[in-house]
């Protein structure tokens, strides 16, 4: 998943987006409504936050540009301003929340999770059906087990995400370490020891190794009979 942050506090984007990576997210920080502004027209976001009081283009126009180009894309209004009509005019205008700062960071989390359950819990096929009473969230990178969410780091989930985007084949070594580590010289025994740790959430053979190549994620119509 992908975010837009728009923050011109860069202690604060800094923050909220180690949050967000965290989450699973990638995150592309912007200081000011022009550099947003460009990230807009040039790459779609699974989710945005935006502050209100930034240089150049303000938190409104960014958000009026994004709905232009992506209806109903799911958006966080964040504002020093506590009056009314701020909010007022945020909802009119297509957010899904609106927060006043100063906030704690987990609600922000808990919001995000929750509007993108909520944006897409008419969407079957955001959610994918693994083995062994395993389902994985395409839309907010969660795992669960019967229901239950499973706590993952944030190096175990985007393993988990790029298996699962490759599922049924082998992801290479060099394509994880690409991935998760943005091509980080990395010692194989901390790529093993991280696949390790993933492993160890899931039931036995969902993840098969594949000597010096890399690894992959099994099918589900297949989850019983491969070797």
């Amino acid at each position: 998943m992908r975010a837009l942050l728009l923050e011109d506090d860069y202690y604060s984007n800094s923050v909220i987006a180690n949050e967000l990576v965290q989450l699973g997210f990638f995150v592309d920080q912007c200081y000011d409504g022009e550099s947003a502004m460009d990230s807009v027209y040039n790459q779609q976001h699974d989710f945005y936050i935006l502050d209100i009081n930034v240089p150049y283009f303000n938190g409104y126009e960014v958000l009026k540009y994004i709905q232009e180009r992506y209806p109903k894309a799911p958006t966080i209004m964040i504002s020093t301003h506590v009056e009314m009509e701020y909010i007022k005019k945020a909802f009119s205008m297509g957010c899904h929340d609106y927060m006043k700062k100063p906030f704690e960071l987990e609600e922000l989390i808990l919001r995000v999770k929750n509007i993108l359950r909520l944006t897409n819990c008419n969407r079957n096929d955001n959610i994918l059906n693994l083995s062994h009473g395993y389902t994985y969230s395409l839309v907010s990178s969660e795992l669960f087990y019967h229901d239950i969410a499973v706590e993952l780091t944030r190096i175990e989930s985007l393993l988990l995400r790029i298996l699962i985007q490759n599922i049924g084949n082998v992801v290479s070594i060099d394509v994880i370490k690409t991935y998760v580590w943005e091509n980080e010289d990395i010692a194989p025994a901390t790529m093993r020891y991280w696949v390790h740790r993933l492993i160890k959430k899931l039931k036995n053979g969902m993840i098969v190794n594949t000597r010096g190549v890399g690894y992959r994620l099994r099918k589900l119509d297949r989850s019983v009979s491969e070797g």
